[in-house]
This record gives structure tokens, sequence and C-alpha cells, in this order.
């Protein structure tokens, strides 16, 4: 993944306008070209592909309207979608309505998703190696205290813990070592 022009081709110049620099230079001597920040972003946005849109084509065996392409591409492994979204235990999920249902299986009810998401609890055990389904004292299941939804609740917890209701501190805004600063607000 390359970025669309090089860095060190751009310069901005002391009238404002942004001057790149050409790889080859044209037939008719145009070395560089002079254009506004707006202009360069245009052409920049322009060079974007709409989503969805494919940029490998395949031709011939491997294209998709290919009779012998079943022969050539081998079928995708079936994958135990239990191993990543399993049933969620009863109070291990904040049951929102957002896409799920409720099954009932041998006198036992169990929330299961209609979409392939993974549970929240999974992800962050799979991903930082963080098990928030298990409490660190005990090794008992964690379960739903409370969920804040709105400012009075969000602060109100906050400082329960001993936790003051402020935002956090706004990040310090600087371009990086040898990045272009364009005045856009």
């Amino acid at each position: 993944m390359r970025p669309p022009l090089a860095q060190e081709r751009l310069e901005q110049r002391p009238d404002g306008r942004l001057e790149l620099t050409l790889k080859n230079v044209w037939k008719d001597g145009t070395r560089a070209l002079l254009l506004e920040p707006h202009d360069l972003l245009v052409r920049l946005c322009a060079a974007v592909p709409p989503p969805w849109f494919n940029m490998v084509r395949y031709f011939g065996v491997l294209s998709s309207h290919s009779s012998h392409r079943a022969e050539v591409v081998p079928t995708p492994a079936l994958v135990d979608q239990a191993r990543f979204s399993p049933v969620a235990a009863p109070g291990d999920q904040l049951e929102l309505g957002l896409g799920l249902h409720s099954v009932r299986g041998q006198g036992v009810s169990a929330q299961r998703k209609t979409s392939g998401r993974s549970r929240w609890g999974w992800l962050l055990r799979h991903v930082f190696r963080a098990d928030v389904e298990k409490c660190s004292q005990c090794g008992g299941p964690m379960r739903w205290l409370e969920a804040a939804t709105k400012k009075d609740a969000v602060a109100r917890l906050l400082a329960k813990h001993g936790l003051a209701p402020r935002p956090p501190p706004e990040p310090h805004r600087f371009a990086p070592f040898g990045q272009l600063e364009l005045p856009f607000g």
C-alpha cells in the first residue's frame, strides 16, 4: 500500500501554492505542476475508487463466468460458527434487542445472534488476551451490574469510583516530521 504521491515530490511554495515534481518529464517539457491546495485534494479524491469496486479483475479460467472455475478454485473450508460466536449465557450480553432473538431448547433460554458478529468478551480475549468474562479473584463469571447511557448516570458512576466527571484532555495536534501542513479547518 503506497500513498498516491511521494512526500519528497510535493513542496509548498512561499505563495501558498503546491509544487508537485513529476517522476518523468512530459513530452512538452513539463517537469512540475503548480496546484492550489484545494485542487490537489480534488485530484487525490478523484483517484479513490468507489466503495466495493473490484481493483483486481480475473480473466480466463479464474473469471466468475468460466465453466471450469469450480475445477481450479478450491471451495472454502466450512468454518465452525460456534467457535466465533458461541451462544451467550444469560446476563452475558446487554439485551438491546438489535438483531437478537430468543432461542428455546430443552428448557434453557439463551440469546443467539442473527448476524455473524462475535461477542465482545470473546473479541477482547482474542485480541488483547484479557479475559473480561471471568473474575480475576474468584474465577467466577462476570455479570453486568449497570450500563450508563445518560450523562447523569455516567457522572454518578464516575463519582462513585472516585473519578472526575470531565472529558479527557485534547491531544496535541501537530504534523508529523516531514508532513506538509495545509491550512484547512
